[in-house]
């Protein structure tokens, strides 16, 4: 990627999806070992989700008004002071509950502003024929720090304390917002009109656009389903013969499995983005079929591995489906909407899968959750709009790349 400006994009990016795989590890170890708590854990990590959750409109709304770098930007800086606050309370041994809170809260807030930026900002930064592959560089990131983030962050704490990963995990978003301000690029700013009025235009977006609210529904189907996997399913294959080191094997296949997906979007080449992505994402039931049916370690980890391989193959498609279709100076509202209804139904998930479970019997719960994935990512391809859809070389919208080189 030529572009200079894509490369520091790509550059700070890294780092700050390094920091987000880093922070869940880090204050695991913290919370656990350091106050023992696996219920203030639980609250700490739920404080940020709920905070992503509520901020992610609001983040959409004024990621189309401003330039997105200077809310990234924003968002990143108060990443670094919360994540640096919860560190140096956990080392001075002040890390009391409602500041955690409190500071995961401000975490999950910064998170809502940055996802809708973010996902507006490549296509400024690189021409429109290499929108695929700049996707692709920023999945294969996303996917190798979620490989070594968590390794980094165990090491880290292991060796200085999970204090003082916390504190270096602040840093990689302080390195991301410099990094960021280097950018020089032209913002076409959405017309502003009431905030409320703005979102609702973002629906509009959705709802006149078939083949995004049905891709919506059909995503928050599968990550649903799939916290059946990771709460019904881990209990199952953990508390069989292969016990935790089964699991462990299992989430190394899925971890090959998504950088594999990531490498293989920068070649793939296809007329119907789609239905290649909602097949990828069907196959993505078959892990849970494999637990059910009490399959060998070696096969569960294949099955782990093609769902993996999928949905680092699929994010890429989707991504660029996305910014190629919708107007640039909508396409952060339009992104909040896919976050947030993509994702909604997850914590439902995590917390009526154990239930569901005990009510029905662990088989019967993988077995739906497999059938729920698979009919609804390849029901989605019965609407003419997904199987129309094709891709564009060229961008409608008011926000181009600048020619202005990055700053020296």
């Amino acid at each position: 990627m030529g572009d200079n400006r894509f490369r520091l994009l790509w550059f700070g990016q890294t780092l700050s999806y390094a920091g987000s795989a880093i922070f869940p590890v880090a204050l695991t170890l913290a919370l656990v070992r350091e106050i023992g708590s696996a219920t203030d854990l639980g609250l700490v990590l739920a404080s940020a989700a709920v905070g992503e959750g509520l901020f992610l409109l609001i983040g959409g709304v004024w990621a189309d008004r401003l330039p997105r770098q200077k809310v990234m930007m924003a968002a990143d800086a108060i990443r670094c002071v919360a994540h640096v606050y919860i560190g140096l309370q956990i080392v001075g041994g002040h890390a009391g509950l409602h500041e955690l809170m409190l500071a995961s809260g401000c975490v999950g807030m910064a998170t809502g502003f940055f996802l809708p930026a973010s996902s507006g900002l490549v296509p400024a930064t690189v021409a429109p024929e290499l929108l695929q592959r700049a996707n692709a560089f920023m999945a294969v990131s996303r996917r190798s720090a979620m490989m070594v983030g968590p390794a980094a962050a165990t090491t880290i704490a292991l060796t200085i304390g999970p204090g003082w990963a916390m504190v270096l995990d602040g840093a990689t978003f302080a390195v991301n917002v410099l990094t960021l301000s280097r950018l020089r690029i032209q913002h076409a700013a959405a017309p502003r009109g009431t905030f409320f009025k703005d979102l609702r235009e973002g629906w509009g977006e959705v709802r006149g656009r078939t083949w995004l609210w049905s891709n919506f529904l059909a995503h928050g189907c599968w990550n649903l389903s799939r916290t059946v996997y990771f709460t019904v399913g881990a209990a199952t294959v953990i508390t069989g013969a292969g016990g935790e080191v089964a699991w462990g094997v299992i989430v190394q296949g899925a971890t090959v499995g998504a950088l594999t997906g990531a490498l293989l979007s920068l070649r793939i080449k296809t007329s119907r983005p789609l239905v290649v992505a909602n097949f990828c994402l069907a196959l993505g039931a078959i892990p849970l079929a494999l637990i059910a049916l009490g399959a060998h370690t070696a096969l569960i980890a294949a099955g782990a591995a093609i769902m993996a391989f999928a949905l680092g193959l699929m994010g890429t498609l989707w991504d660029t489906t996305v910014q190629q279709h919708v107007p640039a100076d909508r396409i952060s509202r339009v992104s909040a909407y896919d976050w947030l209804l993509s994702t909604a139904l997850s914590p439902l998930g995590m917390a009526l899968a154990g239930p569901l479970a005990l009510a029905v019997g662990a088989k019967a719960a993988l077995y739906g959750a497999a059938a729920l994935m698979a009919v609804s990512c390849l029901g989605v391809l019965a609407v003419p709009d997904v199987r129309r859809l094709r891709p564009v070389q060229e961008r409608a919208g008011s926000e181009e790349a600048d020619p202005i080189s990055a700053g020296t």
